[in-house]
């Protein structure tokens, strides 16, 4: 008698945990079906999509960032619909709630020319946004999470969601401020050196991108080229900040609080640089910074704003530089869980 006589001849263990499990198959982010989301077949199939921004030309200090993507991917293979069920957010699984979430994959880009590449990340997320949502009932756009690459790719996210969401509100976790005038830095001489990862915002107040006066930096804490015109242009781009001392006055529920008051009751964009961290929580990052917050620290601000309901259109996270982690790809594994606290998030609160 075969060993195998007992079970039925449609069963493959790839059925079960197999294809859950963390170490086969091709890594897509938390083993999610991957979507051609550039296709127009992909209409009405996904409400929510990770995209890859592999992109690093827009550093000021340390490179890498363009491995990112793959690096979450990696790390992410130890979640995935069938492990799902959160017991911060309730036991829910956003794997398996309303929304048909999916990995869309990398956004092609010139590895040699920024402005180039600046336009093809937006064409690209842009072919993505337009997506009509599998779940209309829930609202008539798809919704992304692009993880980076530099922090650059804050900018094309946001011009290719304007055209969608309108002018956004920035929910902005970084210890820097990036609304540098680009001449501070040495630039503004040409289409090629002027947008970085740290002048991001400044082009999208220009470029009339944001929601007027809606914008907070959280997490800051990095020196400024100038002590009166940094923060004098900041507000001038229409942001306030919150600084990473701030959270052991305010406390959490403070800083959520002081978010909710900024950014009302408009479209949000939420941008995670990873350096908003403290270096022992994220040290795979491009410009490091002592004294940031702590993973559970911000994990339990994500989740105050998810629970008061704030509508999250969009976000990413940016600055993971993979060959700087350590073994246990600490960075990495804090970069795929802060996507899925966003997913929870977007999961939770559907913008119709």
């Amino acid at each position: 008698m075969s060993a195998n006589a007992d079970v039925p001849a449609e069963f493959h263990i790839y059925d079960n945990f197999g294809k859950n499990a963390p170490m086969p198959g091709i890594a897509t982010f938390s083993h999610l079906n991957w979507t051609n989301c550039f296709a127009p077949e992909s209409d009405g199939t996904f409400d929510v999509g990770i995209v890859g921004m592999p992109f690093d030309l827009g550093v000021s200090y340390r490179p890498g960032q363009r491995f990112g993507p793959a690096a979450v991917r990696a790390v992410s293979q130890r979640m995935g619909p069938s492990i799902g069920y959160s017991m911060a957010h309730d036991m829910m699984n956003p794997f398996r709630d309303w929304a048909t979430v999916v990995d869309c994959g990398d956004i092609p880009n010139s590895v040699f020319d920024k402005y180039e590449a600046v336009q093809e990340l937006g064409q690209g997320l842009h072919a993505m946004a337009s997506r009509r949502p599998k779940t209309t009932s829930k609202g008539d756009n798809v919704r992304l999470i692009t993880v980076g690459g530099d922090h650059t790719i804050t900018l094309p996210s946001l011009r290719a969601l304007h055209s969608i969401w309108g002018e956004m509100a920035v929910i902005h976790f970084d210890a820097h401020l990036d609304t540098w005038n680009p001449r501070q830095w040495g630039g503004g001489i040409n289409k090629y050196d002027e947008i970085t990862h740290g002048t991001l915002l400044h082009f999208a107040h220009e470029e009339g991108l944001l929601r007027n006066d809606t914008g907070i930096h959280v997490g800051t804490r990095a020196l400024l080229f100038d002590k009166t015109e940094d923060l004098r242009h900041d507000a001038e781009c229409g942001f306030q900040f919150i600084m990473a001392t701030d959270i052991d006055t305010l406390g959490i529920d403070g800083i959520v609080q002081r978010i909710l008051q900024r950014v009302g009751n408009n479209p949000v964009y939420v941008t995670i640089d990873i350096d908003v961290l403290d270096s022992a929580f994220a040290p795979a990052t491009g410009c490091s910074e002592i004294g940031g917050m702590t993973t559970r620290e911000m994990v339990a601000v994500l989740r105050g704003l998810s629970a008061a309901g704030i509508k999250i259109i969009g976000a990413d996270i940016a600055e993971l530089s993979p060959v700087y982690d350590d073994n246990v790809q600490t960075t990495a594994t804090v970069v795929a869980q802060l996507a899925f606290e966003i997913l929870a998030w977007m999961v939770r609160v559907p913008v119709q």
